[in-house]
């Protein structure tokens, strides 16, 4: 280097890249350039371990950052300390050319105008990157180029004018832009301009700085002559949390240049990938199935009935209820929950019976989407968006989606409950509070939940053999309070029945599971266990399975159902990620206390929806590691998904022709027939026959009978009217027999 006054300095922000970063200095020396420089190393490295290995190079002048401060940071540090009167900003993982430095600078001094000049960027091999500068952002090439569409287009004209595509590579360039990665500029007009913005982190600052030298009338280069090899993003590769700083640093640069609603607009359709496009597509058609013929054919039953009379009271009395329907145990009643969501949904839409409908289905496409969140958190995209579609085309998820009963938030809830209880797994002990709460909003849903306590118990219990200053944790006055909350507050109403009932729904429910806990572990003697029960609980799960997963056929569903259990186990016992070991604890602990109860209930299923389905999209993720997997895994989904999708638009999403015998439409036209049978006079509306000795058998008639204006009377009338339902149809008839 020449002894006079230096003319270049160049400035090179380290973090962690130390081979990079001596073979970058050896570069430019072996460069041999004419211009006199001196070199300036800014460290944002945690120690000092770096400028012992610079003292080889006397041209270098050691800087230390207080920490990684940043990129842009770094480099104005740098520039602090520059002598020359043009700055060179060089990326640590670069190889500069010969002649490139006084190329650079021979332009910059010929070109009054000249701004940020920077060299032809190479790969390893030699070639030219295909993006090199570019043009300042508009709304148009902000939203195409950043998004999915210019991955999808890559030849779309708004990319290709915004990255020059026509430029030949062998003539300077004007640019808006040029790659921060490499270029020169006189220092007055950086610290003009204003020096990097310090809060970018990393990334877009060299956008930032350019928009801001083009507004002070300088023009932008790049000087294809001068070449300098870029091995590209050597220190990025070291952060885990490069995604996050590049989404932020997006965001403030659009927000600072543009306003917060550009920044909105770009980053939503940054943020779409080919999985997000998949997940819109899947969202998609869970609305169009869901919606399908919804207003003919709802499943509309009594115990339907009951939870839309409960409503209307609340609205139309307001008659506040604290409990639901009762359970198979009469004096044990499910949460008036259902009732608090249905209540609005029925008001809106003048209790129109499909609003309640329209309440689940809005309850199945969020688990739809919260189903593919859950898989990205715990697994991987790729597992989100299989779980994700297989739910939507499963025929009794669907099912499900489509009849608006108390079960409907159940799948919903449990994938926040899965989501809540890996947090605890992760030692995240302040989302105790919050399992306590969705455990208890469960229960108040579904009183048969309460098994997923166990699953709370099973991991308490882990933490503390083997993790008990985790464990400890809880004891915190602060999570204790919180969670004492989040356990009364869904409760509150149940409370209040008990105190008035004798405490059925709180301590007599607890005393009856201890007692059948006991009964199903052999301490009481009277427990009725009975082997042909269990044979006939296995196969009402596997029925049930078939439904869920591939309705139209029994091998290839029994094929799956060994895969999903086989595989649970394995992850179970074999598996260290606990991601992994949560999803098969939450399917087996419920599933053998189902299974010892010996009472098949269609209630426990919707407990089982997404558990089933993230298991079974595990594997099906883990098996696609292996690329010669994929395609087959690919056809194989193709043919399930199509399968189901095909079933459920043949069979009008019902899985018997008796239950097309009752659907909505049916119900509506029944109590047209009754209204007719009334004329216009008070009458009993009686149920006969198969189900009515159940209280709520007549009672989504006679909630459809008040809504068309002539509710069944409560007093003794001389009109009777009898409702019988049998694999015929409904049966009206006006006298008893």
């Amino acid at each position: 280097m020449k002894k006079d006054k230096v003319q270049i300095s160049i400035i090179i922000v380290n973090y962690k890249v130390e081979k990079e970063l001596i073979d970058c200095i050896s570069s430019i020396i072996n460069s041999k350039p004419k211009t006199s420089f001196e070199i300036i190393v800014a460290d944002n490295s945690e120690n000092n371990d770096l400028r012992l290995k610079l003292k080889i190079f006397p041209q270098v002048k050691y800087v230390k950052s207080k920490g990684n401060i940043g990129f842009g940071a770094g480099n104005n540090l740098g520039a602090k300390s520059a002598k020359g009167d043009v700055l060179f900003f060089l990326n640590p993982d670069t190889i500069i050319e010969k002649n490139a430095i006084d190329d650079l600078f021979n332009f910059i001094n010929k070109n009054s105008k000249a701004g940020m000049v920077a060299p032809l960027l190479l790969d390893l091999s030699g070639n030219s990157y295909p993006n090199q500068g570019s043009d300042q952002y508009d709304f148009k090439s902000a939203i195409v180029t950043s998004s999915f569409i210019n991955r999808l287009f890559p030849k779309n004209p708004i990319s290709k004018k915004f990255f020059h595509k026509d430029w030949v590579k062998k003539e300077i360039e004007e640019f808006d832009v040029v790659p921060g990665t490499a270029f020169m500029i006189k220092k007055s007009i950086f610290e003009k301009s204003g020096m990097y913005d310090e809060k970018f982190f990393l990334y877009f600052e060299e956008y930032d700085l350019a928009n801001r030298i083009k507004k002070a009338g300088f023009k932008n280069y790049i000087v294809p002559q001068a070449k300098v090899m870029h091995i590209w993003e050597a220190s990025a590769k070291k952060r885990k949390d490069i995604n996050r700083i590049f989404s932020e640093s997006r965001n403030h640069f659009f927000k600072k240049n543009y306003g917060r609603l550009f920044a909105f607009m770009v980053n939503l359709f940054s943020n779409i990938g080919k999985y997000e496009l998949l997940l819109g597509l899947t969202v998609a058609t869970s609305v169009y199935l869901c919606f399908s013929k919804i207003a003919e054919l709802m499943p509309f039953i009594g115990d339907q009935g009951w939870f839309y009379l409960s409503a209307r009271d609340m609205i139309v009395n307001g008659q506040i209820p604290f409990v639901g329907i009762a359970s198979s145990h009469p004096w044990l009643h499910q949460g008036a929950f259902w009732t608090y969501l249905l209540a609005p949904f029925l008001w809106l839409f003048n209790f129109n019976p499909v609003a309640g409908a329209y309440l689940s289905i809005i309850l199945g496409i969020l688990s739809t989407i919260g189903i593919y969140i859950l898989g990205v958190t715990l697994f991987s995209k790729r597992a989100g968006i299989i779980a994700s579609i297989l739910y939507t085309t499963s025929p009794l998820a669907v099912y499900y989606m489509r009849f608006p009963y108390h079960t409907s938030p159940i799948p919903l809830f449990i994938i926040m409950l899965i989501f809540s209880l890996y947090k605890i797994t992760q030692n995240k002990m302040r989302y105790f509070p919050l399992t306590i709460f969705l455990l208890a909003i469960l229960y108040n849903f579904e009183i048969s939940t309460v098994i997923l306590w166990g699953v709370l118990l099973s991991i308490l219990t882990y933490k503390f053999f083997k993790q008990r200053k985790v464990f400890n944790k809880i004891f915190n006055k602060k999570i204790m309070l919180w969670s004492f909350l989040a356990l009364i507050t869904p409760l509150l109403p149940m409370i209040l029945y008990d105190v008035r009932n004798g405490f059925p729904q709180t301590l007599k429910f607890m005393a009856w599971v201890l007692y059948k806990g006991a009964s199903l572990f052999g301490f009481n003697t009277q427990h009725d266990f009975s082997i042909n029960k269990i044979l006939i609980m296995f196969d009402f799960l596997f029925v049930n399975f078939k439904k869920l997963i591939f309705a139209q056929n029994n091998l290839i569903s029994l094929l799956i159902l060994v895969v999903v259990v086989s595989w649970g186990v394995y992850v179970l016992f074999k598996k260290n990620d606990v991601s992994y070991k949560l999803i098969p604890l939450l399917f087996f602990i419920p599933l053998i206390f189902i299974v010892l109860n010996q009472v098949p209930s269609d209630a426990y299923l919707p407990t089982f929806f997404p558990v089933v389905i993230l298991i079974f999209a595990t594997f099906l993720d883990f098996v696609m590691n292996k690329r010669v997997m994929i395609l087959p895994i690919l056809i194989f989904l193709t043919f399930l998904i199509a399968g189901n999708i095909n079933f459920m638009l043949k069979n009008d999403f019902l899985f018997d022709k008796s239950s097309k015998l009752f659907t909505l439409e049916k119900r509506i036209h029944a109590v047209h027939r009754i209204l007719n049978i009334a004329n216009n006079k008070d009458y009993n509306l009686k149920g006969r026959g198969p189900g009515s000795e159940h209280e709520s058998f007549t009672m989504n008639y006679e909630y459809l009978a008040w809504r068309m204006g002539h509710a069944p009377s409560k007093e003794n009338e001389s009109t009777k009217i009898y409702i019988s339902e049998s694999e015929h149809g409904i049966k009206i008839e006006t006298k008893n027999k």
